[in-house]
């Protein structure tokens, strides 16, 4: 299985609350850019799982609309979340289907580390936009490998 892991796009701080917080003018460019630079490995996206926070549900819309899949919110990809639920999330799906998640900070940078290294003591340091690529025969803590890293810019 190939498993896509993007943090959101730069977001504004004028928002009522963090729930709240868009996406900035150059969020949202910064991310179609770096769906078109990185297409051809993209365009193998058959699911989006997103935050329900604003500015990772504006960042995956950029996603689903140049890629052509839907995008759905989930309840267990907030900051606060464990890289545990995730990962038994992921249990459930067919192992030959390409997943892309887009969430934050610690989040995904614990998920990273517990699929490649089996624990969350190596976080990987996502900026925003930052798209990672891991690959695994099954979603099982250490066994995934970091295939590629697509950096905004």
């Amino acid at each position: 299985m190939k498993l896509l892991i993007a943090r959101h796009g730069e977001a504004s701080f004028n928002a009522a609350s963090d729930k709240a917080r868009p996406l900035t003018p150059n969020g949202k460019a910064i991310t179609a850019r770096l769906v078109d630079t990185h297409f051809e490995a993209l365009r193998a996206v058959q699911r989006i799982w997103n935050s329900e926070l604003v500015r990772a549900r504006e960042t995956a819309s950029i996603f689903a609309e140049k890629l052509h899949v839907a995008a759905e919110p989930k309840d267990f990809l907030t900051p606060d979340d464990k890289a545990e639920d995730v990962l038994a999330a992921l249990q459930s799906l067919p192992t030959d289907e390409t997943l892309l998640i887009v969430s934050h900070q610690p989040l995904i940078g614990d998920l990273v580390s517990v699929l490649c290294t089996g624990s969350v003591y190596d976080s990987h340091p996502f900026i925003t936009s930052e798209i990672v690529v891991l690959e695994y025969a099954s979603p099982a803590r250490g066994f995934a490998s970091l295939v590629a890293d697509f950096l905004p810019g």
